[in-house]
């Protein structure tokens, strides 16, 4: 009998997804980093593909200067933007120049896009859920809502408390520390995660408890 799917734990596991999405690191990819795959069906890793062209792009723009190769990231970039006109219109039609603080800590400029929200939550809460099934050997199951909190949109008290819960529990550094997340397990089976992608983003998520 085939394992059921890690990240629905619904049906029959046909494929595997990788935890991150793969495709936030673009190609030449370092053939040293062993990335963490989960059983999927193929309806939650197919039908996430739409989501990830954009995850990608959106973790590129936001953490490309932090790469070892940034010029990788630019061009794996210019290939989604050019290959896929839905993302490129969503870009040149909400860019506007900003000013903001980069590695040296001072006020440059910069290009600020606006992206789809919902599909950068759906990602996030299909990494927490293939996160709960590497932690916990089991499906957290699509019964469990997870609400994410983006860092640019939490308020100062609940950052603060966050950051304060976060920096009590251990790190798990994955893809050669590339990605790090923290997690803490409730008694009632409910889960506080930390997720940072390649030293610069962050967010954070809550995933209710499985479902009897």
């Amino acid at each position: 009998m085939p394992d059921l799917c890690a990240l629905c734990g619904e049906n029959p596991a046909t494929t595997r997804d990788h935890i991150p999405p793969q495709g936030i690191y673009p190609k030449p990819r370092d053939n040293d980093i062993n990335f963490n795959i989960v059983p999927a069906c193929s309806s939650c890793n197919n039908g996430a593909a739409v989501e990830d062209e954009q995850f990608k792009v959106f973790i590129g723009i936001s953490t490309g200067e932090f790469h070892d190769q940034p010029e990788t990231v630019i061009n794996s970039i210019a290939r989604t933007i050019g290959n896929n006109q839905k993302i490129a219109n969503q870009i040149f039609e909400t860019k506007r120049n900003v000013y903001a603080y980069r590695q040296n800590q001072v006020l440059e400029p910069a290009v600020s896009v606006t992206f789809d929200g919902e599909k950068y939550c759906k990602v996030v809460s299909r990494i927490v859920r293939g996160l709960y099934w590497i932690e916990r050997g089991k499906a957290l199951g699509l019964g469990s809502n997870i609400n994410i909190f983006p860092t640019d949109q939490m308020k100062p008290d609940f950052a603060k408390s966050i950051k304060e819960l976060m920096d009590c529990l251990n790190p798990h550094l994955l893809n050669k520390k590339t990605f790090v997340y923290k997690v803490l397990f409730n008694d009632d089976g409910s889960s506080i995660w930390g997720i940072q992608f390649f030293g610069k983003h962050t967010v954070f998520a809550y995933a209710e408890p499985p479902k009897a």
